[in-house]
């Protein structure tokens, strides 16, 4: 039963409180210690799992999902509170229809690129692992309507390269739980003025932390989490799973109270002891 001794204020403000972030409910309701406790101990194991799970470990189930246990993982996450509803909001974002790869884009996107070029022309022809610098921007395509075209500047041998993209860029959809984008392109040269095939470069671009944190995995995507991590991240959902647990009890007690009592009650044993007859 609730302790007089303890002022809970409005118990369901605290317990609402509590859920949306640990220990607000106790910080509500003025007890500090509690508050910093379950701040410190349940966000610790929440976000320590996140890290050693490369912050993907939260992973709400995608738009008609029908597997109970898939259900299940990301409901014992989302006893943490607001630090696991934004998978929520990434869900919807990631289920929209204006998720899908891009025809164009409305502002040049400047970033830096790593993938194969193979490039070929009358005095050389090479395949090379690069890295650089790519820009993208919106163009006019062949035949009327708009495209994606650009120009990759890298370094190879000493040497500074600097291709043109055909207007006809590929670029991934922007919200997925990859932390890269997907870039594939055809590289031209102008010859008697006109541009001409002359090779072609896969590879990818930073994905903005943003459009990748807390977005569904689809089941390709969990498997190659389970061979880039090993061990680490069924031990990173665990510690993610106890912190949701965890906030449960915290919000029972922020609601109901403490189970237990001060420390000042008194020992019926002792008691009755106490007033029994001196033995004769």
């Amino acid at each position: 039963m609730t302790d007089s001794r303890i002022n809970l204020k409005n118990p369901i403000v605290a317990g609402i409180l509590a859920y949306l972030i640990p220990g607000a409910g106790h910080l509500y309701q003025g007890r500090l210690f509690k508050a910093g406790l379950y701040c410190f101990c349940i966000l610790g194991l929440f976000f320590s799992g996140m890290a050693m799970a490369d912050w993907q470990a939260v992973k709400p189930p995608a738009m008609g999902e029908t597997r109970l246990l898939e259900k299940a993982k990301y409901a014992g996450q989302l006893g943490v509170g607001l630090p696991s509803m934004y998978g929520l909001v990434q869900r919807a974002r990631y289920s929209s229809e204006s998720n899908k790869k891009p025809e164009t884009i409305e502002e040049p996107i400047v970033a830096p690129f790593e993938g194969v070029i193979a490039y070929r022309d009358e005095q050389q022809t090479f395949e090379e692992e690069v890295t650089g610098v790519i820009t993208l921007q919106p163009a006019k395509a062949e035949y009327g309507g708009r495209t994606i075209s650009g120009e990759l500047t890298v370094e190879i041998d000493g040497k500074e390269w600097t291709f043109t993209l055909a207007p006809s860029v590929n670029l991934d959809r922007p919200i997925k739980s990859s932390k890269e984008r997907g870039v594939r392109a055809e590289i031209v040269r102008e010859s008697d003025g006109r541009y001409e095939y002359a090779g072609e470069l896969v590879g990818s671009i930073p994905r903005r932390f943003t459009d990748w944190f807390q977005v569904p995995m689809d089941d390709d995507e969990v498997q190659g989490l389970h061979r880039q991590l090993g061990k680490y991240h069924e031990l990173a959902m665990v510690f993610t799973w106890v912190a949701g647990f965890l906030n449960v009890l915290a919000i029972w007690d922020a609601v109901e109270g403490p189970a237990y009592g001060f420390g000042d009650e008194s020992d019926d044993s002792t008691d009755s002891t106490s007033s029994d007859p001196p033995a004769t």
